[in-house]
């Protein structure tokens, strides 16, 4: 990000300068130039001499060519001032110095700058480059060219560059864009307010209102820079990559894509929206923040999130410091491991561990944890009341987008509340191997024990709420919300 901040700043400090020194080298040479260049006029089919507001002049008509130095000038007409060693041009106008060649209906040379002004329309040529716009000033002693009004400038259709207007340092071949900018290279169309672009090295500097269209990726920012070459894309500030091939979207304050790659980042604030289709034709909309995403592009498709983890689909919530996306390859569903601190909730079942995977086909379909693996769900109408379980290794399986059993292997230890007609009849405290809870309604309908299963019945009179905890028991708070 240094980098990319470091070569926009260092463009524009330089555009300027370049501007600067090219307005002082045009004065400190104009006096020289008027003591030593006058504009010759060289044959034409009639020559008139004339004074005009008291300044000698030549008026040449037909077949005119003119020189200024190393600058050969042709037309249908020129009006001559002497005092000011201007040349007004009209008609078919052609001005030559060595391979460049611009044309225009009617134009001005200035002898003392060594400079054309085009004022209605201007067509500049050089070997492999051409410049088109409604209005063109050039100079010859920097080879400096400032174009405004419809410009196009390209380069033997390897790159075409449009924008309301543009100056052209054609020694080192680089242009300087702005207003409605678009530039269409091999690789890439990029859309902005305004943009360096050195052909040379093949680099496009974008600022403002960016947009960059590849052939995977669309990429907005308040800025960027692209390498042609290496087709890599740095954008900064409001950056959104949309990934033309799956419906993902990534957002961020810093992104980068490297296209050959296939691999893409975004950090500051960063997060994924991925529309995912369903079976019934129906949609459910994937969401994950975090403070750095990795998108690597390569089939099955997968993303890397770090710090400040949170994932949102559907009734489905997660929070980590580590979380990864994995495509299902039938881009249905998928795999989401998450690892540090990491906990998920479904509705109002809570599930923590070292590491959570969940499994989603149309829905989810089923969590693994593994080790440290505790899940615990209220009872709607006492929410006081909490069904427990906790061992080394759990499975829970849903069907239908609910929770059908919970199976817990090693060290296994539950707590589950019975009801009767809906009412508080006591609870019950088990250990052993392993343990399935059985789920029908959101309540524990069945349980099976296997391994020394021990187990202690609670009458209602005898139950102590607080009590009734496993070790581990903790009510996290950083369940992520749906934005609106």
């Amino acid at each position: 990000m240094r980098l990319k901040n470091n070569i926009l700043k260092d463009s524009y400090q330089i555009y300027f300068k370049l501007r600067y020194l090219l307005i002082l080298l045009v004065f400190c040479f104009s006096s020289f130039i008027n003591a030593q260049d006058k504009i010759q006029i060289n044959y034409a089919d009639s020559l008139l001499g004339k004074t005009i507001n008291g300044e000698q002049t030549r008026e040449a008509i037909g077949n005119v060519s003119l020189t200024h130095n190393n600058v050969k000038i042709f037309c249908n007409r020129v009006l001559q001032y002497f005092d000011q060693n201007k040349a007004e041009l009209y008609g078919n106008v052609k001005v030559v110095k060595d391979t460049l060649t611009i044309t225009a209906p009617n134009g001005t040379y200035y002898g003392n700058e060594s400079k054309v002004i085009c004022p209605n329309g201007s067509t500049l040529n050089d070997t492999k480059t051409t410049l088109k716009a409604d209005y063109g000033i050039y100079y010859f002693l920097t080879d400096f060219a400032s174009f405004k009004g419809n410009v196009k400038i390209y380069d033997n259709k390897t790159y075409t560059i449009t924008s309301d207007a543009l100056d052209y340092f054609r020694s080192i071949n680089k242009s300087y864009s702005r207003g409605n900018v678009k530039i269409v290279t091999d690789s890439a169309t990029i859309y902005s307010d305004s943009l360096i672009y050195e052909k040379i090295i093949g680099l496009a500097t974008a600022m403002s209102n960016v947009k960059i269209e590849t052939a995977s990726s669309n990429i907005f920012s308040d800025s960027l820079v692209y390498f042609e070459n290496e087709k890599k894309s740095i954008a900064d500030k409001h950056v959104k990559i949309i990934f033309l091939s799956d419906n993902a979207t990534i957002y961020g304050n810093h992104g980068e894509n490297y296209e050959r790659r296939h691999y893409a980042f975004v950090k500051g604030k960063a997060n994924l929206v991925q529309i995912e289709k369903k079976k019934d034709t129906t949609h459910d909309t994937l969401i994950i923040f975090s403070d750095k995403m990795e998108a690597f592009r390569v089939k099955p498709e997968y993303y890397i999130c770090r710090d400040s983890v949170k994932v949102i689909r559907a009734d489905f919530l997660s929070s980590s410091q580590v979380g990864y996306y994995f495509k299902d390859i039938s881009e249905k569903g998928g795999v989401i491991s998450l690892s540090i601190n990491p906990v998920v909730w479904k509705d109002s079942l809570q599930v923590t561990g070292d590491s959570i995977y969940a499994f989603f086909q149309d829905d989810i379909d089923r969590i693994y944890v593994n080790k440290s693996a505790f899940a615990f769900q209220p009872n709607d109408k006492y929410p006081d009341r909490f069904d427990q379980i906790s061992g080394i290794f759990m499975l829970m399986k849903f069907q239908e987008n609910q929770l059908d059993y919970i199976r817990v292997d090693t060290n296994a230890a539950s707590i589950y509340f019975a009801y009767e007609e809906e009412k508080p009849s006591g609870a019950n405290r088990a250990t052993g191997e392993i343990i399935t809870l059985y789920f029908l309604d959101k309540q524990v309908e069945k349980v099976k024990i296997y391994g020394s299963p021990k187990g202690t019945y609670f009458p209602e009179n005898m139950i102590k709420i607080n009590d009734l905890h496993l070790l581990g028991f903790k009510i996290r708070t950083d369940k992520p919300k749906r934005p609106d």
